[in-house]
């Protein structure tokens, strides 16, 4: 460690011997009655003041800055005694006093005639202090001397305590920029140059050696760049500059020239600041990128938003909102009042004056707002406003805005047109049902006087006749049973029961029963096993069944036995709560089948695959298979090959929600 009690000055042997080290030290060394001088490690002189020179009388040129303790020796020798044969005796024996006492005192008569008191230090690291007092002065003699080499040793001390105690790193550098002084903390900012600092070094050679062995963080920039930028700041001293040492920390590095031309140096570990400003310019980075985001998502919105705090102020708002509006962002802006919006809206012109009151009347106040409120605000060039007030934990509010102009038109033509359609339907559902009763009655009528043609006066009709009877016997019989399955079609609504617990195996063993003669005739059998229990309408299922088992039995291949196989199966819900599980009933069949492509045509109305004269009936019976399972909450569909079979799926659900008797 190096101090000013250590007397580290520079030693190189171009200094003037009268230049002052430095402002701090001039008033310590020049102002003192006692001469004092400062040699380095091999004894050769560094500095001495002007007394040293006068009581030992030395000249400049005696003094010159180099000059070893001995050669001064052998001046004053030569000048007081003319017997020289001894002086390198005792010269040399001084020395080894020095070495082994570390110090010592003696009487001299200088060649001015003056006695003088000598007193020599050896210091730790091998420098040494010489301090002269005339013995002659009125009141000092040799304890005086030596009280005041203590008090000035006392002095050294105190000021070489007072710069180790400095958290900053402390460096004084002469004319030459050759270091005079320094303290610890300056070694602990500069590792990896701790065995080159020394008195006498060039600031230039220990910054070279510091960045050759990479003591720097150069910022990209090269060894030969940082050296020129350092030296050129160093040289030239003003605002203080950071460095970055490789260790990762931070100094800052502030210079200044004094005033006999060298430079003070004080360094600051700056390290917790910067990280402290690294991270608060990463988050501030953060946030601004956060910001970025945040409002490129608001003006991106389809519905205008707003903030506002618990006083109705203010506090953000995306350009939608202000398109939709047409506010001019200087005046709608942070900080303006909910109430200040509103009296601008109306200034613009955006509502009318009814409309205005009404506006002022629905507008909920945030300071007591604790659930969402919602309103619909109506503009004067006729647009919808949907506003939605959702209050937040610090006692405001946001606000979406949304313009549902077309959806509030569309939603009030769409319950037009479901008045529109369910009157038209009860209307079409009334005039079925109507209309094939109604149209029993003469149809009973045709049919009885055709049979009484048939019976009463077959003998007495031509051959033509008996034929025109015979056709409209036919016509009355299709027109029957079309009458019949339109009237099976329109009760599937008029006359629907309540959904109960029902066993579709049971259901099975009627239309079965129904269907014996039919089976008997075509030598068919029909297969299945045991069927679950659903909720459904009793009677609407006997009719599903009878119609796809009758089906199945009426197209058929010539020649081939018909086998009709009715099966089932549970589908478990095990993801969705709201969902019940489904029983998926199949009927299959070994019949004509049909072409896929033909599948959604044969579940509507009046559509049939084949001609009247190859397979009887009306084309009513599977849309009103395809009616009754709609109406319990299912699904229906159809898988067929041409010339080898169909077969109908039917999914439903085993639990159903009650439903009135005529829903």
């Amino acid at each position: 460690m190096t101090s000013l009690s250590d007397a580290r000055f520079s030693s190189d042997t171009e200094q003037e011997s009268e230049g002052v080290p430095s402002a701090i030290l001039q008033g310590l060394l020049e102002g003192t009655d006692s001469g004092l001088a400062m040699f380095d490690p091999v004894r050769r002189l560094v500095y001495c003041n002007a007394r040293y020179r006068d009581l030992c009388g030395y000249s400049l040129s005696d003094t010159r800055p180099g000059v070893t303790l001995e050669e001064l020796a052998r001046i004053s020798i030569a000048r007081t005694s003319d017997d020289m044969s001894s002086s390198e005796e005792m010269i040399r024996r001084g020395l080894e006093r020095l070495s082994s006492a570390g110090g010592f005192s003696f009487r001299f008569t200088a060649p001015t005639g003056v006695e003088i008191y000598v007193h020599r230090r050896l210091l730790a690291d091998g420098q040494i202090v010489e301090s002269v007092r005339p013995v002659a002065a009125p009141g000092v003699g040799a304890p005086d001397n030596d009280r005041m080499e203590m008090m000035a040793s006392a002095a050294r001390a105190r000021m070489s305590h007072a710069l180790d105690s400095m958290a900053d790193g402390f460096a004084l550098f002469d004319s030459e920029d050759r270091l005079i002084a320094y303290n610890r903390r300056y070694i602990e900012m500069n590792p990896n140059i701790a065995d080159i600092i020394a008195p006498g070094r060039k600031y230039a050679d220990m910054l070279e050696v510091n960045i050759e062995r990479q003591g720097f963080e150069c910022d990209k920039a090269s060894a030969k760049e940082f050296f020129e930028w350092r030296m050129h700041e160093h040289r030239n001293p003003g605002e203080p500059h950071e460095i970055q040492l490789s260790d990762g920390r931070w100094i800052r590095v502030h210079e200044k020239r004094t005033s006999d031309g060298g430079i003070v140096g004080i360094r600051t570990d700056i390290t917790e600041l910067k990280n402290r400003e690294l991270e608060i310019l990463r988050v501030s980075d953060e946030l601004r990128s956060r910001n970025i985001h945040f409002e490129a998502a608001l003006d991106n919105m389809v519905q205008g938003l707003c903030m506002f705090g618990p006083d109705q102020r203010l506090l953000v708002c995306n350009k939608r909102y202000l398109q939709m509006y047409g506010f001019s962002p200087e005046v709608v802006k942070p900080g303006i009042l909910l109430g200040e919006i509103m009296e601008y809206s109306i200034s613009l012109g955006n509502y009318s004056a009814a409309d205005a009151a009404r506006a002022r009347a629905a507008r909920p106040d945030h300071a007591r707002l604790k659930t969402q409120a919602t309103l619909n605000q109506y503009l004067a060039d006729g647009r919808i406003i949907a506003v939605m007030h959702q209050p937040i934990g610090m006692g405001g509010s946001i606000a979406t805005y949304q313009d549902v102009t077309e959806l509030e038109r569309s939603q009030e033509r769409l319950t037009q047109y479901t008045r529109q359609l369910e009157v038209s339907n009860r209307e079409l559902q009334d005039f079925a049902y109507v209309a094939s009763h109604d149209l029993q009655e003469p149809l009973r009528k045709i049919e009885t006087f055709g049979d009484r043609l048939a019976t009463k006066y077959a003998d007495d009709l031509p051959d033509g006749g008996k034929k025109y009877v015979e056709r409209m016997q036919n016509a009355t019989s299709r027109m029957r049973l079309l009458i019949n399955d339109l009237l099976g079609y329109s009760r599937v609504t008029t006359n629907a029961k309540p959904f109960s617990k029902i066993d579709l195996g049971e259901c099975l063993d009627g239309v079965v029963g129904d269907l014996q003669i039919r089976i008997e005739e075509t030598n068919a059998r029909v297969d299945y096993e045991r069927l679950p229990v659903i909720d459904a309408d009793r009677t609407q299922m006997r009719q599903l069944l009878q119609n796809l088992v009758g089906n199945a039995l009426k197209f058929q291949r010539p020649g081939v036995t018909p086998v009709v196989t009715v099966s089932a199966e549970i589908i478990r819900n095990e993801h969705f709560d709201d969902q019940p599980d489904m029983c998926v009933l199949r009927v299959a069949d070994n019949g004509i089948g049909f072409d896929n492509k033909y599948k959604d045509q044969i579940f509507t109305i009046f559509q049939r695959l084949h001609g009247r004269n190859e397979y009887e009936g009306t084309g009513i019976g599977l849309a009103t298979v395809r009616k009754i399972v709609e109406r319990h909450g299912g699904l229906i569909d159809a898988d067929g090959i041409e010339g080898q079979g169909a077969t109908f799926i039917v999914t439903l659900p085993i639990q159903q929600k009650q439903q009135p008797e005529n829903d």
